[in-house]
């Protein structure tokens, strides 16, 4: 799991089944952002100035 340093915070997650997950409202709601992708073993967010 991760997060940004937006506000309202993103929070970003990734599963054993090769989702990852997003949610840009601190976990409210969430958005599958990428499918069949191989195990996730982590996830890193990456800000742009």
């Amino acid at each position: 799991m991760a997060g940004d340093a937006l506000d309202p915070a993103g929070v970003y997650f990734g599963t054993n089944t090769g989702s990852v997950f997003a949610s840009s409202d601190e976990g409210d709601s969430w958005v599958e952002i990428a499918r069949h992708l191989p195990t996730i073993l982590s996830v890193e967010v990456l800000q742009v100035p």
